[in-house]
């Protein structure tokens, strides 16, 4: 196969080898993707990003020890450039939305076809179609999301709001985020009014019923 697309390395953690394998077997019949390594878990992944330095971590999410989605938090917090997909057999909203809350560059469920997958990674080096998710967890997302489609929050929304429903103070949301007290305060404002609430307990119940805490 010829391609003379950017050559992507990918780096892939998943505890079951029988999938591993089969995942890395499929991805390098293409030429444009590199897998750099493999990890049955996330015990050594961030040493492994470290010294691999890939594009794209494919990331399963029951996992021995930590699980994918507290390994995705540790991955974004030191390599925020770093795209982080999660790859799994379970598609429950409550994953799915958390995934997103700590800023999945992706989620696709193992159902993919490998044509599929293969476009799905290329698709999220592209910060503007991040995330990136696999046919069946749009339809979901489009069948359960009648509140989540008409209520669109930033990145930096959906981050306090999630703070908030965890019983952090503005003060406390300002010293974690290193902004100031006024731009947490100007946030939760703007949480309120999107979200038809006038206090911190509506914000923690939407957050709760959006499966985000």
């Amino acid at each position: 196969m010829t391609n003379s697309l950017q050559k992507l390395a990918v780096l892939l953690v998943d505890d079951h080898t029988v999938v591993r394998q089969g995942t890395r077997d499929l991805l390098a019949s293409y030429e444009d993707l590199d897998v750099v390594g493999e990890l049955a878990d996330g015990e050594t992944l961030t040493g492994m990003v470290k010294v691999k330095h890939p594009d794209i971590v494919l990331l399963d999410l029951n996992l021995p020890g930590k699980n994918g989605l507290e390994l995705l938090e540790e991955l974004k917090k030191q390599f925020p450039e770093l795209c982080v997909v999660m790859f799994t057999a379970h598609t429950d909203l409550q994953y799915i939305r958390r995934a997103v809350t700590l800023k999945a560059d992706g989620y696709l469920s193992k159902t993919v076809t490998q044509q599929e997958l293969y476009e799905a990674l290329r698709e999220v080096t592209d910060t503007q179609n991040r995330p990136v998710y696999s046919q069946d967890v749009r339809d979901k997302l489009a069948e359960n999301g009648t509140e989540e489609a008409s209520v669109k929050l930033t990145a930096r929304e959906q981050e306090i709001l999630l703070q908030v429903a965890q019983g952090q103070s503005n003060q406390d949301i300002a010293k974690e985020l290193v902004i100031s007290v006024k731009t947490v305060e100007t946030h939760v404002a703007n949480l309120m009014k999107k979200l038809g609430g006038n206090n911190r307990n509506h914000l923690t119940a939407y957050a709760y019923k959006q499966g985000l805490v």
